[in-house]
């Protein structure tokens, strides 16, 4: 009886942090991604295949986590930082071969380190904190990754050409979402309506600040 308590105990345990190894999993994909891209015969099926993997494993950690109730902090940090690292290395790699512009990805990152600030500096979070469209620009930058790696010759060049301003003008508005919150009108709108506040700007819990872990 004991080591059959163990034992579950033991599964238990390795189902819990199977959450973090999953987000751990995007770092290693990342240069997998990178030693693909830059090899001397790259293969759309194999960073296709990488970009959903990845897609995947920011689904499933966040269930995962939710499901085993182990949300932590630590958690919720190492998957945010997972998919930035997977997703500008991605985006970095097709802005390099001139299939996007590098204001792409610099906006990516600049998203990126206002969420960062806005969570620990400014709200002073111990967990990353969301806003609508910063979640939404999550699930955008898997769906750019994954379309990128996958449509065949003459889709990137047409995608280069109509989506980059659109993407732009996306992220300068998640931006601005979020700053919105820093003035006066912004904290009046938190202060007298905290349901609204929490609503729009709520605790993330890791991975679906791209997919579904957020």
């Amino acid at each position: 009886m004991t080591t059959s308590r163990s034992d579950a105990h033991s599964s238990w345990s390795l189902l819990i942090q199977s959450a973090n190894l999953l987000s751990a999993s995007r770092f290693v994909l990342a240069g997998i991604w990178a030693l693909v891209f830059f090899g001397e015969h790259p293969q759309p099926q194999i960073l296709g295949a990488i970009a959903i993997t990845a897609a995947a494993s920011d689904i499933i950690d966040g269930r995962i986590a939710r499901w085993t109730q182990s949300t932590g902090q630590f958690g919720r940090w190492l998957d945010n930082v997972a998919d930035i690292a997977f997703v500008l290395t991605a985006l970095s790699c097709a802005a390099y071969a001139g299939a996007i512009p590098v204001y792409v990805p610099a906006l990516v990152a600049a998203s990126f380190v206002q969420y960062v600030a806005d969570s620990v500096l400014i709200r002073g979070s111990s967990v990353p904190v969301k806003s609508r469209l910063g979640h939404w620009g999550g699930i955008l930058n898997y769906l750019i990754v994954v379309a990128l790696a996958m449509v065949p010759p003459p889709w990137p060049g047409m995608l280069a050409r109509q989506l980059p301003r659109l993407i732009a003008l996306f992220y300068l508005a998640a931006m601005c979402e979020r700053a919105w919150y820093y003035g006066p009108v912004g904290r009046l709108v938190s202060d007298n309506n905290p349901c609204a506040s929490n609503s729009t700007l709520e605790s993330a819990s890791g991975a679906e600040q791209s997919l579904s872990r957020s």
